[in-house]
């Protein structure tokens, strides 16, 4: 009789986290839907950035300004202010990127340990989030003025660099108020943005990355 309470006790238990798995799936699909309707439209979003990188070896914090353009579906332009004075390009030919000393352009894997995460930062930014799923442990930890959506890595490829990404939207879910990146290595990037600009006009010419060499 025992054992069989015991086994009873178990499956209850057993259906109880089913439900609360469920549950959990559910919260985040239902944001995921919202995030995608208020996006549906969206051509562009131009912002101002501040970025604070936390170096955890050194027990310090380098900041940088500078802004962000997106480019729907698949282009985005981050350029860092002196005196980092650096533009970065995500783009469908690859990535690229430009100095005052010279510019380059080259496949995604000339990004380094960052390669294997600029599409879905992107897609981070102002993409689909449902193309997440397949590579990510999605949650909605909080709703609080927009909605925050924490990624973990599933695939190995994105998890040997990255232990989790963070996106905060705005209130009206289209706009994102903050990224934060967790590198394995300890290092830890936060990214507020300024006002965000939305359905700005885009000279096409400022979205070519250098031509890869």
């Amino acid at each position: 009789m025992q054992r069989r309470s015991f086994l009873m006790g178990l499956a209850a238990c057993g259906g109880a986290l089913s439900v609360a798995g469920r549950a959990r799936a559910d919260a985040v699909g239902d944001a995921l839907a919202e995030i995608t309707r208020a996006r549906a439209s969206v051509k562009t979003l131009v912002a101002p950035f501040t970025q604070e990188r936390s170096i955890g070896l050194l027990a310090t914090a380098v900041k940088s300004d500078g802004e962000m353009t997106l480019v729907l579906p698949d282009r985005l332009r981050w350029e860092l202010k002196p005196p980092d004075a650096i533009t970065y390009w995500i783009t469908p030919e690859g990535f690229g990127f430009a100095t005052p000393k010279g510019a380059a352009g080259a496949g995604r894997g000339a990004a380094g340990r960052f390669g294997a995460v600029l599409s879905d930062l992107l897609v981070l930014l102002g993409g689909d989030l449902e193309k997440l799923r397949a590579r990510y442990e999605l949650s909605i930890p909080s709703r609080e003025g927009g909605i925050t959506l924490a990624a973990r890595p599933r695939v190995e490829e994105v998890a040997k660099h990255v232990r989790s990404l963070e996106m905060t939207s705005g209130p009206e879910l289209w706009s994102v108020r903050r990224v934060v990146i967790e590198e394995k290595n300890g290092d830890r990037s936060v990214i507020a943005f300024g006002k965000v600009a939305r359905d700005v006009a885009v000279d096409p010419a400022r979205m070519r990355a250098p031509k890869q060499g």
